[in-house]
């Protein structure tokens, strides 16, 4: 700082002229000389005040302008702040008009900031959320403290996209003008990947849990619908006629629907068909890398169509108000099985990453959908197996009855007749003909053993007890042939078993009673028996316990051969023929425990009916 060596050195000069002056006047005395050295000493003396305070001014200016160095450096910066921060901030009044904003929050806003200065802020929110600003805006006034909030605001090309609005008062040089400064903040992406994943998670969920197609394309729907916020969408799926009929929609108007919902592959040309058939062949402005068709204007893309173009669209979306649309490819083994149609009144509602999030659903519902047809053809499978088994049991059952008719009737006449000729032969013997008497004694006995064994068989193949003494009688007999050949103790309480009064029914209990003892002594090697047949409710109870070794029931499931297995089946098999279910817990060195449960509603006369 030179300008103060340069004033000390002006006084100087300035005092040493005085000095001058003051010397080369005459020396006289008298009022007048004294008085014009008096006040020549005050002269000198304002002179040296004056060069003081003008001193300290010099200071001051210097301190002022040193300072506005350093506040205008600060400003510079707090510009700079201000226009390249990374978040978005602006200034506005109480009346939401913009004074000031950033690069950040013109981004944001897609417009330079020249043109956004002096607009109103809530040009830029969407229209249900307004009232919510306002609301926050005013509380903020009220207690002069920062509020955070999230809303919906608008891009000057119409796009919607998810803010986090920080507002907080600020002081101003009048302060009956309010200003508030806002801090813009686009969590676009944010609350899109959290809702994607939402919605991803929603749609594995279904896909795993959905047990038929329907259910599934309803549920699917509405949870697009939902993910979107759209007015309509739509799943189509081609037919053997060569049609794309909805299988489920949701939002479209009755008009639309009945419209669009027989196009032909053959004979219609949309971008549906277009789409369907894998040949979209337009801007890739208009289409994904996996075949899917969007607009956020369809009035700006007919219009972008070359006359050529436009005649593959029947314009159907349009024609009914429909501005944005997408049209998602559902795939199923490597071939365009369906299509997902979402539509919506409004313009710029489905940006390029929805559409892509929509595209990796549409994939597992088409996952989802080949399971529950894959399932459907091997439930479908399984039945017809049912159906054969029960078919050849029931081929069985009647064929056991022709042989049993064929060794009762025939083979057992037969024996009959051949006893009463041996005894003819031997009453004609001569008493003195031993050896020949007692051979054919040892053959009348031989042919005795032959008709009881064919009896035997012929009531194992059609017991006749089963006819003509009932179903609880039939079993009974079999029990006690078991308990006379076998050396195990069976406790029974089986009356309840006349209930059942269905003659197949009768003809399936009873083989899986045969089957349950003949595994029990084959392969139980049991001591005691349970069995017991009690009436709870409506339904017929059976259980057939025993103490044996037990086997391991998920090992004996996975057997593929097996006596015992194959027994088991068999008798799974007939419950299932008489509406039926069994259950069998067995555990090894634990013995065995199988419950049947057959529906078995009491007669209309009964006691309990009433």
């Amino acid at each position: 700082m030179t300008a103060p060596k340069s004033n000390e050195t002006d006084r100087t000069d300035l005092q040493r002229r005085v000095a001058r002056i003051m010397q080369q006047l005459p020396v006289s005395k008298g009022p007048a000389s004294d008085g014009i050295r008096h006040l020549m000493h005050e002269i000198m003396a304002n002179q040296s005040e004056l060069e003081l305070q003008n001193e300290e001014l010099l200071k001051n200016r210097y301190a002022i302008e040193a300072a506005g160095k350093k506040y205008e450096a600060l400003y510079r910066k707090y510009v700079n702040l201000f226009d390249f921060a990374p978040i978005g901030y602006m200034i506005i009044d109480e009346a939401g008009k913009i004074h000031e904003i950033n690069l950040a929050a013109a981004i944001a806003l897609n417009a330079p900031r020249g043109t956004l200065v002096g607009h109103g802020i809530t040009e830029f929110i969407h229209r249900d959320d307004q009232d919510r600003f306002y609301i926050q805006k005013k509380n903020c006034h009220r207690n002069t403290e920062a509020t955070t909030f999230e809303l919906r605001m608008r891009k000057t090309d119409g796009f919607l996209f998810d803010a986090q609005i920080q507002l907080q008062p600020v002081l101003s040089i009048n302060s009956r003008d309010m200003r508030y400064s806002v801090v813009l903040i686009d969590i676009s992406e944010q609350v899109q990947l959290s809702a994607s994943y939402t919605f991803q998670q929603n749609c594995l969920e279904l896909a795993a849990q959905a047990t038929d197609m329907q259910t599934l394309l309803k549920a699917y729907v509405q949870l697009v619908q939902s993910y979107l916020q759209c007015d309509a969408v739509g799943i189509r799926f081609r037919d053997d006629a060569g049609h794309i009929p909805y299988h489920a929609a949701i939002g479209f108007s009755r008009d639309f629907y009945e419209s669009e919902n027989l196009l032909s592959l053959d004979t219609d040309r949309c971008m549906c068909t277009t789409v369907m058939k894998g040949a979209i062949a337009l801007d890739r402005a208009y289409v994904t890398d996996k075949g899917s068709f969007y607009t956020n204007g369809t009035s700006r893309f007919l219009a972008a169509l070359s006359p050529k173009d436009i005649g593959m669209t029947c314009n159907a979306c349009h024609t009914h108000g429909y501005e944005s649309v997408a049209l998602i490819p559902i795939v199923i083994d490597d071939i365009i099985a369906g299509l997902v149609h979402i539509a919506d009144r409004r313009e710029n509602i489905f940006p390029l990453r929805m559409v892509e999030t929509l595209e990796n659903s549409s994939t597992r519902l088409g996952m989802a959908l080949q399971r529950l047809q894959l399932q459907e053809e091997l439930r479908e499978s399984v039945e017809a197996t049912h159906e054969l088994s029960g078919h050849l049991l029931t081929v069985q059952e009647d064929e056991q009855q022709r042989i049993a008719m064929e060794l009762h009737d025939g083979c057992g006449q037969d024996m009959n007749v051949l006893k009463l000729r041996l005894k003819a032969i031997q009453n004609r013997l001569p008493k003195d003909a031993t050896d020949l008497i007692e051979q054919c004694d040892q053959l009348l006995s031989y042919t005795d053993k032959i008709i009881d064994n064919i009896r035997s068989i012929s009531h194992g193949l059609k017991p006749a007890a089963l006819e003509t003494l009932g179903l609880a009688a039939a079993v009974q007999g079999i029990i006690r042939e078991f308990v006379q050949h076998k050396n195990v103790q069976v406790e029974t309480e089986i009356d309840s078993l006349d209930r059942v009064t269905d003659p197949k029914a009768q003809v399936c209990l009873f083989r899986i009673f045969q089957e349950a003892l003949t595994n029990i002594h084959k392969h139980a090697h049991a001591t005691w028996v349970l069995i017991t047949v009690t009436h709870e409710g409506k339904d017929i109870l059976i259980r057939i316990e025993d103490n044996g070794i037990g086997f391991d029931t998920q090992k004996q499931s996975e057997r593929n051969n097996g006596n015992r297995a194959m027994g088991l089946s068999a008798m799974a098999l007939r419950c299932r023929m008489i509406g039926a279910t069994i259950d069998i817990v067995s555990e090894a060195g634990q013995g065995t425990r199988l419950t049947i449960d057959l529906p078995c509603p009491l007669p209309r006369n009964h006691p309990m009916n009433n």
